[in-house]
C-alpha cells in the first residue's frame, strides 16, 4: 500500500559501497533521505541529534530524513560499508516515517539484507532501460525487510539463533571463495559439531548442503538476470570449474546453464556454448 505511493517520476534510489580508512569521520549533516547503512567489517559510531549509536561489523542501521547525523569509523581498522538512499522529491508518506521512527536504529545484518544488497550492487552494471525503476523497487524491498526484521526482533525474536544467522551471513558474503566447515564454525563462533546440530534443528539440513544449495540458487539468479558468462558466474558462486557448475545446474533444473538463461529471456556473451 505505502510502496504504491512512490513512482519513478518522483522517487529515485542511489546506492554503493566504500571502505573508510581507520579513524575516518563524516559530517555533521542533516540527513536528506531514508537510508540504510550496512557495516560488513570494521565498525561505525554515529550520532542522531546528539545521541550516540553503535554499528559494529555485521549490523544494519536506519537513518531518517531531517535528523542531524555525525559519523566516526573504527580507529584501528578499515570499515567496509555499503549503503542505499531512497530519494523522494515530494516527501515520504507520514505512515511510513512514523513506522520507521518506532524501530531501533541498528539491527543485526541478516543474510537476506546482505543478499539483497549484492543484488542492488550488481544491478549497477546493468544497461536495462528499466534499471531506475528496479532500483527503487529493490531499495523499497530492503527498507521493508529492515522494518520486518526489526519489528520481529522487538516482538518475537529473530528468525534463527545467533550462530546460524552468523553462518548464513558469512555464506552469503563469501559465496565466491573457498568455504569449509572450519570457516563457518569460526564465523558462527561455535564448534563444528554444534553448528551441524543447529543447522539440522533450525534448517533441516547441514551447513555443507545449505552452502551448495545457496551457490546453485545464486547461480540460477545470475544466469537469469545478467549477461555474465557461465565461467564468470561459476567463479562468483564458488565453483572450481564451469563444467562442475554446469553439471550441478543441469542436475538441479534439468537444463544446461545457457538453455536456462535463454528460457528466462536473458542473453549471455556472444558465442557462448548452449551446453554451458
Amino acid at each position: 500500500m505505502i510502496a504504491g505511493i512512490f513512482d519513478g517520476s518522483r522517487t529515485t534510489a542511489t546506492y554503493g559501497e566504500i571502505v573508510y580508512p581507520p579513524g575516518s569521520t563524516y559530517g555533521p549533516l542533516v540527513q536528506p533521505t531514508i537510508e540504510l547503512a550496512l557495516v560488513h567489517s570494521g565498525a561505525m559510531s554515529f550520532w542522531v541529534d546528539g545521541t550516540r549509536c553503535e554499528a559494529p561489523a555485521g549490523s544494519a542501521s536506519l537513518l531518517l530524513p531531517g535528523r542531524r547525523h555525525r559519523f566516526a569509523f573504527a580507529p584501528g581498522a578499515e570499515t567496509h560499508h555499503s549503503w542505499l538512499h531512497l530519494w523522494s522529491t515530494e516527501g515520504y508518506p507520514a505512515p511510513l516515517l512514523e513506522r520507521l521512527a518506532r524501530l531501533p536504529r541498528t539491527i543485526r545484518l541478516s543474510s537476506t539484507l546482505t543478499r539483497e544488497m549484492h543484488e542492488l550492487l550488481e544491478l549497477g552494471a546493468s544497461r536495462l532501460p528499466s534499471r531506475s525503476e528496479i532500483e527503487v523497487l529493490l531499495t523499497l524491498r530492503m527498507i521493508y525487510q529492515y522494518v520486518g526484521e526489526a519489528e520481529l526482533a522487538q516482538g518475537l525474536g529473530t528468525t534463527y539463533a545467533g550462530p546460524v544467522e552468523r553462518a548464513l551471513q558469512h555464506i552469503d558474503a563469501h559465496l565466491g571463495t573457498p568455504l569449509d566447515l572450519d570457516a563457518l564454525a569460526g564465523a558462527a563462533a561455535v564448534s563444528k559439531s554444534h553448528l551441524i546440530r543447529l543447522f539440522r534443528d533450525q534448517l533441516a539440513t547441514t551447513p555443507a548442503r545449505y552452502l551448495w544449495s545457496r551457490r546453485l540458487q545464486r547461480g540460477v539468479e545470475l544466469l537469469e538476470a545478467t549477461g555474465l558468462s557461465v565461467s564468470e558466474i561459476a567463479r562468483r558462486c564458488g565453483f572450481q570449474t564451469s563444467h562442475h557448475f554446469s553439471r550441478r545446474i543441469r542436475e538441479a533444473t534439468g537444463l544446461p546453464p545457457t538453455a536456462l538463461r535463454r528460457r528466462a529471456g536473458a542473453r549471455g556473451p556472444q558465442g557462448e556454448s548452449l551446453d554451458g
